[in-house]
């Protein structure tokens, strides 16, 4: 589990680490060290250095940063972007080193052949677009093909959401102080950042709020079965799925839930879908009488909902109507997950959103994410981290990173690659997650362990996912006579 933070969470943890007693300028060597080994290792010759610094103590990062390749040996210079005079203290104490020691200090950056580029304009703090001769340079660093190793985060680029604050470095390397911020694995900030190195300052023993996931926390969340499991003791999970337009998707969904280990599925879905399911005689279909989600096929959902450890709503289900069969699984209180169309409905009847639970997983990608809160796509990605904390529930928002948030914690998933980026692949995720609450993880737990497996490769999530994986239909297949 690897620690991420925003802006705020950055500025705060340094705050308290000068308060306990380490020194201020410690830690902006220390930063700066970090710098100076990224530097290093890209140099490719005799490249020269040059820290283009703002004079915040971004800049004094990049400052000390120069100061020490000089004393290195390196030939390193500095362009300080602003008036000397209005240097934070401590960016004025290594620019005053630098000088001293004569490292070149001059106020406009002179390309020169053979150059490396420290970036170190813009820190965590910059919370407006960049504009006039500081986008110009910007533009300049980046047309100019030399590679950059940015200090902390590359400048333009906002800490928290990961958007392009007018311009932006792109970035060859960038050397992240203590902890990754938030901004650069959302927005723009994995195409900006290059080559991400971590720098630590101080201990930091809390408890992340932002972290990432990585494989061992998930396979700790998935250990081996008991020798004598079976059926019953893994879950019965329940699927309100399908329509006669999208039989696939129910199809989808409802194997995915097998792969993902539930004992026995149960899926709910209108009479047009059912024979397709003998492709996949593991699932025990319900019939409801009817071509499509209306009050008949809500009360066969609804009397199939007893006795099921989870539910999962939505997936495929058209235009037919949900909100009687959304409303009896949300009274319930079962474990339920909530994807697409059910999503959609409930942003139009949104007196079901009063409903939500601690036991319910709302998974909308961007757009109806949006919808759920009557706002446009782009205030979503402009506050990620703000609109998957709205709801009392776990909250899944698909994307290029996901974000999986519950109880004041929120995962970070990177996983999967633009191939799951068709029909289908949300889907897989609501059964494979249906069936992770049927076998007793808890929602925040099932949501980012869905996300997971859907984003690993296939060999990967099923390694994980152990005997769990295993159909009749399999063993079938293997006989050998």
């Amino acid at each position: 589990m690897e620690r991420i933070v925003t802006g705020r969470q950055a500025k705060e943890q340094d705050r308290a680490a000068i308060a306990s007693g380490i020194s201020s300028l410690s830690l902006m060597r220390t930063a700066a060290e970090g710098i100076a080994r990224a530097v290093k290792a890209l140099r490719s010759g005799n490249e020269t250095v040059t820290a283009i610094s703002g004079t915040g103590n971004n800049g004094g990062d990049g400052v000390a940063a120069a100061l020490l390749l000089y004393r290195d040996g390196i030939d390193a210079r500095i362009v300080l972007c602003g008036n000397a005079e209005a240097c934070t203290p401590d960016t004025a104490y290594y620019l005053n080193q630098a000088k001293a020691e004569g490292v070149p200090v001059c106020s406009e950056w002179m390309p020169v052949p053979h150059e490396l580029l420290i970036d170190a304009l813009f820190g965590i703090g910059l919370n407006r677009p960049i504009e006039g001769e500081t986008a110009l340079l910007i533009a300049k660093m980046n047309e100019s093909g030399k590679p950059i190793v940015s200090a902390d985060l590359p400048s333009g680029l906002h800490a928290d959401s990961g958007e392009i604050l007018g311009c932006a470095i792109r970035a060859s390397a960038t050397v992240t102080m203590q902890a990754k911020k938030a901004g650069m694995i959302l927005g723009q900030g994995r195409a900006l950042c290059g080559t991400v190195t971590l720098q630590p300052l101080y201990d930091d023993p809390d408890e992340p709020e932002l972290f990432f996931e990585d494989e061992s926390d998930i396979a700790a969340l998935l250990p081996p079965r008991p020798f004598d499991s079976h059926k019953g003791r893994n879950g019965h999970a329940l699927l309100c799925v399908g329509s006669a337009t999208y039989p696939g998707a129910a199809l989808l969904a409802s194997r995915a839930a097998l792969r993902g280990g539930t004992g026995l599925l149960t899926v709910c879905t209108p009479d047009p879908v059912r024979p397709f399911f003998a492709a996949l005689p593991e699932a025990i279909t319900v019939p409801t009488g009817t071509d499509d989600w209306n009050d008949q096929a809500a009360a066969a959902a609804k009397a199939a909902m007893t006795g099921k450890q989870a539910i999962g709503v939505g997936s495929g289900a058209g235009k037919g109507n949900l909100l009687p069969v959304i409303e009896a699984a949300l009274s319930a209180k079962t474990k339920l997950v909530l994807d697409a169309d059910a999503l959609n409905q409930m942003a139009e009847e949104r007196t079901l959103l009063r409903l939500l639970h601690e036991n319910v997983i709302l998974t909308p990608h961007v757009g109806e994410m949006a919808r759920l809160l009557r706002v446009s796509s782009a205030d979503v990605l402009h506050d990620p981290l703000g609109a998957v904390k709205t709801f009392p529930c776990t909250t899944l928002l698909k994307g290029a990173t996901t974000l999986v948030h519950a109880k004041g914690r929120t995962a970070f998933l990177t996983f999967g690659n633009p191939g799951l980026s068709k029909g289908g692949s949300g889907d897989v995720l609501t059964g494979l997650i249906t069936a992770l609450l049927a076998q007793g993880l808890a929602p925040f737990d099932a949501a980012r362990t869905g996300a997971y497996l859907l984003g690993v490769s296939a060999d990967r999530a099923l390694k994980l996912l152990g005997e769990r994986a295993l159909l009749a239909s399999d063993v079938i297949d293997m006989v050998q006579y």
